[in-house]
């Protein structure tokens, strides 16, 4: 990082001390795309042991990508570790927000399959409402892994501790209000991510059509 420490040397700072469980977390939200794009691909609907099983996979590592959000909480002790104004913004907050987006574009990814196979399947007309579980189903998820420390593998190698541990959080006096609030951050940060996806796409295909116009008439 010779270069880049004496081009951004605030930078690097930041990323000698989070790197690890930055990239850990990255890693944990993008296996739900590689899952879906695994699950969902084409009509028809499989029946098979390992597709149920895929299928319980992708549910309990969809809440990984947007529980990214929920690592804002290490924001603090950057900010502190940065001496001025000007690090903080030209460092650390580019940083996090990198980690978020790619989070929320993950799950964007991962749901957005899904939800496409539904249509293909015939089962379009639950689309919306299968986005609603999703969210409430990331809500829950992304509570247990940030309260009750709660990893995504736990449920399969360890049920019965994992269960127990669920129970006791779940049963929290405030645990409804953390899972509802979580739930409105998961929905808001879809629904952000899908507006500038789907802007961002559809200035593509204009351009390519565009692009595409003129070399025909080049031609």
């Amino acid at each position: 990082m010779g270069l880049m420490e004496q081009m951004a040397p605030n930078l690097t700072g930041v990323l000698r001390r989070d790197a690890w469980w930055m990239g850990w977390n990255t890693l944990l939200a993008w296996i739900p795309v590689l899952l879906a794009w695994t699950l969902f691909r084409g009509r028809a609907v499989s029946r098979s042991p390992f597709w149920w099983a895929g299928l319980v996979l992708f549910a309990l590592f969809l809440p990984n990508a947007p529980y990214v959000v929920t690592d804002l909480v290490h924001l603090r002790s950057d900010i502190l570790l940065s001496t001025q104004d000007g690090p903080v913004v030209t460092a650390v907050l580019p940083v996090y927000a990198l980690l978020i987006g790619s989070g929320f574009l993950a799950y964007y990814l991962a749901l957005g399959a899904a939800l496409r196979h539904l249509g293909r399947i015939g089962l379009g007309a639950w689309q919306g409402r299968a986005a609603v579980a999703a969210h409430a189903l990331c809500a829950i998820g992304i509570f247990l892994g940030r309260w009750a420390r709660l990893n995504s593998w736990e449920p399969v190698v360890a049920p019965q501790a994992a269960l127990e541990r669920v129970f006791v959080h779940l049963t929290w006096q405030w645990a409804p209000a953390l899972i509802l609030g979580t739930f409105a951050v998961t929905w808001v940060g879809h629904f952000m991510t899908r507006a500038v996806a789907e802007a961002f796409r559809d200035a593509a295909l204009k351009s390519a059509r565009r692009l595409h116009g003129v070399l025909g008439a080049a031609d």
